[in-house]
């Protein structure tokens, strides 16, 4: 009754409250008077009629026809309240009928074609199938509008596909000297994610990078590559604190082609040879700066380290004795990731730091990417990997020692979904 008496004092501005104030107020006053139980779980539309659409019922012109002087001097206490509200409510409608018939919408019997939510049957409720992950209702249920219920999808993908190239031209007879050449460099990621926004969270990404070069030095080779990498590495983790999961990693890493020295017909490095697979588990801490983020993992004495050398002839290039073709250690590793995220405008940035060392030997990469944007999908890129192995012989170049460098900048197209 309170629900009632608010709801009324809302609507004392709209014409149906100007035809109903008297009759309301009087119907209030009485029930107020009248001690009745009350039941929550029992709804009571008595009201509907007042509030809802207006429309012509012939119950009430059929009562009002009928009534005798009798019936209308009756104010017998043992009449349930619901019919004297009943009877209030007949003669508000009628007097509405009599002095605005403008205001009646349609009639009961346009009213019962009507089809409503409370009149759909049993046999018309749809069965409820989890097919597909969706338990859909037939669109002829709550007016015509369907209602689908979607479960919770916790996997998400991401990718990125970049085509970039370099390309430079020095005629014969430049002053300076110097010879002509053209790059190219095809890169693809594809992350594979689950979160369950709990405990678990699971991480794949996988990425190809090959490159290919053309120079007039090499008489022997029309082109070669200068970029081959296959790579994926996959992180397990269990949330235990906010920022701070308990993680198994997996990486796998090779190339997919022979790479050729200049002049020289012999590879010096091919299709799992060499290949690297690393697990270990540790600690994961993902701390963030307002839009910052990155990723320290560490597993101290727990990081097991596998590599094998397809060829013979290559082992002692990769720290392998000779006469094996495979070795293996445990020690402990250390990464530091900042995923690719915008540090300016236009510009995104990609970092990891890996480090690993048994104690006998150690190996460091760090690898950077700078991409700025220059539209849509044209990209000008520029690519820092330095690499620190000591297990392997110094090869050519003592100014560096055991340090290797590569740098690369470039121009291309770059499509991200």
């Amino acid at each position: 009754m309170f629900s009632f008496v608010a709801f009324s004092a809302m609507s004392q501005k709209s014409s149906v409250y100007k035809f109903f104030n008297k009759g309301i107020d009087a119907l209030v006053r009485e029930s107020n008077n009248i001690d009745e139980e009350y039941d929550e779980e029992k709804s009571n539309p008595v009201y509907s009629r007042l509030f809802s659409t207006p429309v012509l019922y012939s119950s009430v012109l059929n009562k009002a026809c009928a009534k005798t002087e009798e019936d209308e001097n009756s104010d017998s206490e043992m009449v349930a309240m619901d019919e004297k509200r009943s009877a209030v409510i007949d003669k508000l409608l009628l007097d509405m009928y009599c002095t605005h018939p403008e205001k009646i919408a349609m009639t009961e019997e346009e009213l019962m074609r009507e089809k409503t939510l409370a009149e759909v049957s049993a046999e018309e409720k749809p069965a409820l199938e989890m097919a597909n992950a969706k338990v859909d209702i037939p669109e002829n249920v709550a007016g015509g509008m369907k209602t689908t219920v979607v479960k919770p999808n916790y996997w998400s993908t991401s990718g990125r596909v970049e085509l970039k190239f370099t390309q430079n031209y020095v005629s014969g007879n430049w002053f300076q000297g110097g010879e002509s050449n053209k790059t190219m460099l095809g890169q693809f990621d594809f992350d594979l994610n689950y979160d369950d926004k709990d405990r678990i969270t699971f991480r794949t990404h996988f990425d190809v990078d090959l490159g290919f070069a053309t120079t007039k030095a090499d008489t022997l080779h029309s082109f070669k590559t200068n970029t081959d990498r296959l790579r994926i590495e996959s992180t397990l983790g269990y949330k235990m604190v906010k920022n701070l999961d308990i993680t198994m990693k997996v990486k796998l890493e090779s190339q997919s082609l022979p790479n050729y020295p200049t002049n020289n017909p012999d590879f010096v490095s091919n299709f799992m040879a060499p290949f690297d697979a690393n697990f270990s588990v540790g600690i994961n801490y993902k701390p963030t700066w307002k839009k910052f983020r990155m990723e320290i993992f560490c597993a101290p004495l727990s990081a097991y380290n596998y590599r094998f050398v397809r060829y013979g002839d290559l082992t002692s290039r990769y720290g392998i004795r000779k006469g094996r073709h495979h070795k293996e250690d445990f020690g402990t590793q250390f990464i530091v990731t900042v995923p690719r995220q915008k540090i300016m405008k236009l510009v995104e940035w990609y970092s990891r730091a890996e480090l690993y060392t048994n104690y006998a030997r150690t190996f460091f990469q760090w690898e950077n990417s700078f991409d700025v944007s220059l539209n849509r999908y044209l990209t000008a890129s520029l690519s820092l990997h330095a690499r620190f192995d000591d297990s392997a012989p110094r090869l050519y170049d003592d100014e560096y020692g055991y340090w290797q460098i590569k740098e690369l900048m470039t121009l291309g197209v770059t499509y991200s979904w």
